[in-house]
């Protein structure tokens, strides 16, 4: 995977612009942090957006048109400690599942270790069937904020 550099690079910049720009959790948001398994809810930020935008990198874009990712229906993106939330999206279920995906960044250790997995997984089984959104999936939560 010759772009991992390319997409570590990305998701570190975003999460630095969600840590500027978004919210830190709140109590109910911590504690539903904590039940998925998140050891450092303090550390993670919600930015609320309008649309969750893609890579400008021509190469990074390509791979997510090829892979369906990132596109016009995205409603939530995790980037380590930072997520992204489509505005008008924000629900327990929602939050649940990407908080789920800090907890797998937190268990690889770095970014580029979880992309590669990630990355590696949806090339293999396609998005849904990718191992950590299955997991993710099962983490979801409809209780109330």
């Amino acid at each position: 995977m010759h772009f991992l550099a390319a997409a570590t690079a990305w998701v570190e910049q975003q999460q630095t612009v969600i840590s500027a720009q978004g919210r830190r959790l709140s109590h109910a948001e911590q504690a539903l942090a904590e039940a998925v398994g998140v050891a450092q809810p303090q550390n993670v930020y919600v930015l609320e957006v309008p649309v969750i935008t893609r890579p400008d990198n021509a190469e990074l874009a390509a791979i997510c048109d090829q892979f369906g990712f990132l596109t016009e229906d995205t409603i939530g993106l995790t980037l380590g400690y930072g997520i992204y939330i489509k505005q008008g999206y924000l629900t327990s279920r929602l939050l649940s599942h990407e908080l789920r995906h800090v907890h797998q960044y937190e268990q690889a250790g770095s970014a580029q270790a979880f992309l590669s997995r990630y990355i590696t997984e949806v090339m293999q089984f396609g998005y849904l069937d990718a191992p950590y959104e299955i997991d993710a999936r099962s983490q979801e939560r409809e209780s109330l904020l």
